[in-house]
């Protein structure tokens, strides 16, 4: 394959623990194949804001589509469905009438995170729910291009020791910032340390930070120190610009009095 193939197509990702580890590699192909779509799909679904109020992710996907990807019946697709639920990997949440069923997918429960204490993803065994067929909302393919491996991770060191309060997808969202977005791997570091010694241990606050960073382009720590001084510029000429406007008006007073 040319340079040019591997830069012009595009890819999905699929995880190598559902080929090697159990019960994960006992799925059939098509419970596989659903899966590493929906791991796609999480790009759209942070572009749109589909998480919960727990920052968990969440995507749509029909059957109708499904059947389009994998090429197969509605059977197939159901079973398929019913084999990730069954290891704990898919969980659905039925929206009323007329309204797609959300679909939540977990990680891998041993992660790749030697040195974190194993992260409870919230998700269990659960009964299988089906999905009504609908339509009508615009769920294109956004291929992601993320390079979280485990250079990443170890090199993230102790920061992710203090991480232990995020869910795996969580912290996947995370590493989409070096991966996507093309932060230096000691940029999220920095974030989780301001999180971590803040005391504030919420996925907003850090991702908030690291969103606010990705919108000024910000990829590397001296980027990072030259905002910060910004900052506190604009914050010292805001108090000064404030004192010299409440001075005038107490000048202006004890001239008023004079008359």
């Amino acid at each position: 394959m040319h340079i040019n193939e591997v830069k012009n197509n595009a890819f999905y990702q699929f995880p190598q623990w559902l080929l090697k580890e159990e019960p994960y590699k006992n799925l059939g192909d098509k419970a596989k194949m659903m899966y590493m779509l929906l791991f796609d799909r999480r790009t759209l679904s942070i572009k749109n804001k589909w998480y919960d109020g727990d920052g968990q992710i969440y995507m749509y996907f029909t059957n109708e589509q499904f059947m389009k990807e994998l090429n197969c019946a509605n059977g197939s697709v159901v079973k398929a469905k019913k084999e990730l639920a069954q290891v704990g990997l898919l969980k659905e949440s039925r929206q009323g009438m007329n309204k797609p069923n959300r679909l939540y997918i977990a990680g891998y429960s041993k992660t790749e995170f030697q040195d974190v204490q194993k992260l409870d993803v919230g998700y269990s065994k659960t009964e299988f729910q089906d999905v009504q067929k609908l339509d009508g909302i615009n769920t294109n393919n956004i291929n992601t291009n993320i390079s979280n491996n485990k250079y990443i991770n170890s090199s993230l060191g102790d920061s992710l020791k203090r991480l232990n309060w995020l869910d795996e997808i969580q912290m996947q969202r995370i590493m989409e910032y070096v991966g996507i977005d093309g932060m230096n791997i000691d940029v999220v570091q920095n974030a989780i340390e301001r999180c971590a010694d803040s005391n504030i241990r919420n996925f907003y606050y850090l991702n908030s930070i690291l969103k606010n960073w990705s919108q000024k382009g910000i990829k590397t720590l001296e980027q990072v120190t030259k905002d910060d001084e910004e900052h506190k510029q604009a914050e010292s000429f805001k108090k000064q610009s404030w004192k010299s406007k409440n001075d005038d008006f107490v000048g202006f007073g004890i001239q008023g009095s004079g008359y």
